[in-house]
């Protein structure tokens, strides 16, 4: 087994790590995209009347009125659709015990199969998905006097997002004195971390000031100690009223130092302000600024 990064924490990587998927179908068939959950339904169809067309072909002179002298595998094949889908019998019917039996049994398993995609299409329709927009990047600049790492949130369904809470975390490998290396997760704290109402965007602000998990720490060693910004978001969907839940994780190579980003708000002459969600992800250049250092550090 071996670790690799993602959203800034690490977590197991094994080549064999698709089996645990076939072991929890239910997560599966939530967690994959529409068209492979399509196709997966599919492919387990064929795959179950293949079984009992099998099952049938075992008894040639099980099912009655066929076509030739023996149940041919197409005549199986239809008649096990026939069967699973309750569709009932034509002029192909059952008439043997053997046959009978595995008719019994392929109509409990038709009934559990379409429970079973019932409730996992249903679910899927009613799972709530957040729909959060990240800025491409974070900026760190100067503001009301001190560093201050910002980025964007945007609610990208314009449906009001109920009791909105942002978490940020400072993701960085650290060694003990005894020489154990952990990856560890520092919280930021933000200017403002929670909202009644999201509804548009969200600039996120975390200062540093001496409480930051930043301060003191030049961009050289957060490189060095593989740092990254770990953020989460929660809420609640106002329309479907369910936790909606969003990650995102910006790397040092996203957080820029000694850039701003273009307001979003525009003074119009003579009529107000607008805004401009075009310059969501926009930045400028402004003074660059260096963490402070603790005190008594050595410069």
């Amino acid at each position: 087994m071996r670790l690799q990064k993602h959203g800034g924490i690490f977590s197991s990587v094994n080549p064999a790590n698709w089996i645990r998927h076939w072991r929890y179908p239910n997560h599966l068939m939530l967690a994959v995209p529409w068209p492979v959950f399509f196709v997966l339904i599919a492919m387990g169809y064929l795959l179950l009347h293949l079984v009992f067309t099998g099952l049938y072909w075992l008894d040639p002179h099980g099912i009655s009125g066929v076509s030739g002298p023996a149940t041919s595998f197409m005549e199986a094949f239809f008649f096990s659709v026939h069967t699973l889908g309750s569709i009932g019998y034509g002029a192909l019917y059952p008439s043997s015990l053997f046959t009978n039996l595995i008719v019994t049994f392929e109509s409990l398993v038709g009934l559990i199969l379409i429970a079973l995609i019932t409730g996992s299409t249903f679910s899927r329709f009613s799972k709530s998905t957040a729909r959060i927009l990240f800025s491409d990047v974070a900026t760190l600049h100067s503001y009301n006097g001190l560093p201050t790492l910002m980025f964007r949130v945007a609610n990208e369904r314009r449906k009001t997002i109920l009791d909105a809470r942002i978490r940020a975390y400072l993701a960085i490998d650290e060694r003990t004195p005894e020489g154990h290396r952990m990856r560890r997760l520092h919280p930021m704290t933000l200017n403002r971390d929670c909202s009644p109402l999201f509804l548009l965007t969200w600039t996120v602000m975390h200062p540093i000031d001496q409480h930051s998990p930043l301060h003191g720490r030049t961009p050289q060693e957060l490189s060095a100690s593989q740092a990254d910004i770990v953020v989460s978001f929660s809420g609640i969907d106002e329309i479907m009223e369910r936790p909606i839940h969003a990650h995102h994780n910006y790397p040092l190579s996203q957080v820029l130092f000694g850039q701003a980003f273009v307001d979003m708000m525009q003074e119009e002459d003579g009529e107000g302000q607008s805004f401009d969600f075009a310059n969501f992800n926009r930045i400028y250049a402004c003074p660059s600024v260096e963490l402070p250092r603790p005190a008594g550090a050595a410069s």
